[in-house]
C-alpha cells in the first residue's frame, strides 16, 4: 500500500512539473536572451595565432574596438575600467591579445599584477570586480590564455595567478562562487506578479516605518559609504576607499547608480548598481544591523529591480555569491538563477590558496576587525583593501 501511495505521489509531480512547463511554454513572459559573457565557448579557430604581451602604456585602440563590439565583453573589459584599475595603488597591468595572421584581434584578456606590502606579489585577471577574465569565442584560443597564466604562475616570481572567468576548461578550478541573475519582465506590474505574494508581503513590512527611495550619482555617494563602512566592518572585511567608488562613477558616469534607502532622514541601505548593454549589476550592497528588522532589505531590493525595469534592462545581476550561503538564499527567493564561477588558480605551491576574505585563514582577523571602531576601519580598511583582489 505504501509503496502504491508513493508512486501515486510520484506521478503527481511529475504532472505538476509538466502543467508547469505547459504554462510557462504558453505564458506572455518576453523571450530574454541570456547575456554574451554567460555563454559557453564552442567554437574553435582552424588557423594559426599568436598572443602578445602588451603593457598597459601601449597603443590598445584594436583592443577596445574588438571588445566594444563583443558580446562577451562585460563593462569590466571596457577602457574606462582598465584606466581606473591602472589607478590603484599596488598595479601595474598588461593585456595578452590574440591574433591571426592578417593582425585581427581574435581574442585577449587583461592581467592585473599586485605587488603588495601585506601579501606579497601575485596576478589576477580581475581583481576588485565579477567578471573581466578572458573575451574570445573560441575555446583554443581561450585555453592558450590560460597556459600563459599557468606558466607565468608556475615558472615566475608570483605567488600565483589566478584567472576568473565563466567558462569551464580541463583545468581544474574553484567553483564555490556563483552569479546570480534574474529576467526581467517588460513592467513592474508584471514584476510584481512573478514574485509572488510571500515575497511581495516580505517588502511590504517595510512601509510601517516610512521609508524614502532615492537613485542617484556621486551627489549620494557620502550616504552610500556611511552604510558601506558600517556594514563592512560588522561583516569583518576592511572597506575600500571612498575615493576607490568616486573614481569608478567619475570613468562611467553614465552607468553607474547610487540606490539610497533612508528611514527618519537617516540612510540605512544601499546598493551601488552599474549598468551595461541590457544588465543593471548590484557589485556592492550594504544595509546597517538597526534596519534588518524592519526588511529594508527587502524593500530597496524591491526598487532596484523596479528601476531597472524602468531603464529597460532585460537582466539583474544580483552578484556573486557561495552556493547555499545566506546572500545565495536571499537572491534565489527573487526568482535568480545560478550561474557558474570558475577560478582557475596556478602556482609553484599545489596547496596555493588565493588571497580573498573566503580564505579561513583570515577567521581571526575578521573577528579582530569587527571589534574596531567604525573610524578606525575607514581610516587602515583602505590600505588592507587595496591589496586584496
Amino acid at each position: 500500500m505504501q509503496q502504491i501511495s508513493a508512486e501515486v505521489k510520484a506521478l503527481e509531480a511529475e504532472q505538476k512539473k509538466l502543467l508547469k512547463a505547459q504554462n510557462d511554454d504558453t505564458s506572455d513572459k518576453p523571450s530574454r536572451k541570456l547575456p554574451g559573457q554567460f555563454a559557453a565557448i564552442a567554437d574553435a579557430f582552424d588557423k594559426d595565432f599568436t598572443i602578445s604581451r602588451v603593457p598597459d602604456s601601449a597603443d590598445l585602440s584594436d583592443w577596445w574596438k574588438f571588445v566594444e563590439q563583443h558580446p562577451a565583453a562585460s563593462a569590466y573589459h571596457s577602457r574606462a575600467v582598465w584606466e581606473f584599475i591602472c589607478a590603484q595603488p599596488h598595479v601595474s597591468a598588461e593585456m595578452l591579445i590574440a591574433k591571426d595572421n592578417s593582425g585581427r584581434v581574435i581574442g585577449g584578456m587583461p592581467l592585473i599584477f599586485m605587488t603588495t606590502p601585506l601579501l606579497g606579489s601575485f596576478a589576477v585577471s580581475m581583481p576588485f570586480f565579477n567578471y573581466g577574465g578572458p573575451v574570445t569565442r573560441f575555446k583554443n584560443v581561450f585555453e592558450a590564455l590560460l597556459a600563459i597564466a599557468k606558466q607565468e604562475g608556475e615558472q615566475g616570481q608570483l605567488k600565483y595567478v589566478e584567472v576568473r572567468t565563466l567558462q569551464q576548461t580541463d583545468y581544474p578550478a574553484s567553483t564555490k562562487k556563483v552569479s546570480m541573475l534574474r529576467a526581467l519582465p517588460d513592467t513592474a506590474e508584471a514584476f510584481e506578479d512573478e514574485i509572488g505574494a510571500k515575497v511581495r508581503a516580505q517588502v511590504k513590512k517595510a512601509d510601517p516605518y516610512r521609508p524614502r527611495f532615492r537613485i542617484g550619482g556621486r551627489e549620494l555617494l557620502d550616504d552610500f559609504y556611511t552604510v558601506f563602512a558600517r556594514n563592512m566592518r560588522d561583516l569583518g572585511t576592511p572597506v575600500n576607499s571612498r575615493a576607490f567608488f568616486e573614481l569608478l562613477m567619475d570613468k562611467l558616469p553614465e552607468h553607474t547608480y547610487i540606490a539610497m534607502a533612508y528611514v527618519d532622514n537617516q540612510p540605512v541601505a544601499t546598493g551601488f548598481l552599474l549598468r551595461h548593454r541590457n544588465m543593471m549589476e548590484i557589485p556592492w550592497a550594504s544595509t546597517v544591523r538597526e534596519a534588518n528588522k524592519m526588511n529594508m532589505n527587502m524593500w530597496l531590493y524591491d526598487n532596484m529591480l523596479k528601476f531597472a525595469i524602468s531603464k529597460g534592462m532585460h537582466w539583474f545581476d544580483f552578484g556573486r555569491s557561495t552556493q547555499d550561503a545566506g546572500t545565495y538564499r536571499f537572491k534565489k527567493q527573487w526568482g535568480a538563477e545560478p550561474y557558474q564561477h570558475y577560478w582557475y588558480q596556478f602556482s609553484q605551491d599545489p596547496a596555493g590558496e588565493s588571497l580573498n576574505p573566503d580564505n579561513p585563514k583570515f577567521k581571526l582577523a575578521i573577528g579582530v576587525w569587527q571589534r574596531l571602531p567604525v573610524w578606525v576601519t575607514r581610516k587602515i580598511g583602505p590600505f588592507v583593501s587595496s591589496q586584496l583582489p
